[in-house]
């Protein structure tokens, strides 16, 4: 667990802090559609000058557009990457990634599917940075005021497994948090506790209730 300690004290110390507004976002969306394709054109081509925020309205963007969403793989896609095709995984990726082109989930899928296709992964490596350091910069994921915000409850699976490398516990929902109870495979006995900032998955919850 001091390892993991440690992860999140580096990520803190190393990242930009960024003020997330969801109103500010959601309008940017809504009356800037030609400025919002761009955006998603340059990430799509891999544009290392995209800022902070440009990022932040990509992916917090895509939640709010009307031309684009935030989806996990298909049960095609899922069932293509179990069976190893990784071939036509790919294909489907690309396809899905069109709808949803900010999605962690479909990205490390492609990237994936890149390297076992000999096919350079790097586009989709960079955008998954990108949308890391963006959530890394909405918070430090140690309370319910400074919760990492993320769009999809996968992308704090993604976080706790594939960056973290840590193992889930126990997860409870505080207000408009998900509270993640982790720990590592050398100390089981000793947990962090990693706040995520869900209200956008709520809201939608809510929207559909």
């Amino acid at each position: 667990m001091v390892l993991l300690l440690l992860s999140l004290t580096c990520y803190a110390q190393e990242q930009k802090t960024l003020k997330v507004d969801y109103s500010k976002i959601e309008k940017f969306v809504k009356s800037n559609d030609n400025q919002f394709e761009q955006l998603i054109a340059r990430f799509e081509n891999g544009d290392t000058t995209l800022t902070l925020e440009d990022i932040a309205n990509i992916y917090y963007g895509s939640f709010y557009s009307t031309e684009y969403s935030y989806i996990d793989a298909s049960k095609s896609l899922e069932d293509k990457m179990k069976e190893k095709d990784y071939a036509d995984a790919f294909i489907l990726c690309k396809e899905e990634l069109k709808q949803s082109p900010a999605s962690l989930d479909l990205l490390f899928k492609a990237s994936i599917c890149a390297q076992k296709t000999g096919v350079s992964e790097n586009v989709y490596s960079q955008r998954i940075v990108q949308i890391l350091d963006v959530i890394f910069a909405s918070g430090d994921g140690r309370s319910e005021k400074t919760a990492y915000k993320v769009v999809a409850v996968s992308d704090e699976y993604f976080i706790i497994y594939a960056v973290f490398g840590a193992n889930l516990k126990a997860q409870a929902l505080v207000g408009h948090c998900d509270v993640m109870t982790v720990y590592e495979d050398e100390a089981p006995d000793e947990t962090v506790d990693l706040y995520f900032d869900v209200s956008l998955h709520l809201s939608q919850l809510n929207a559909i209730f």
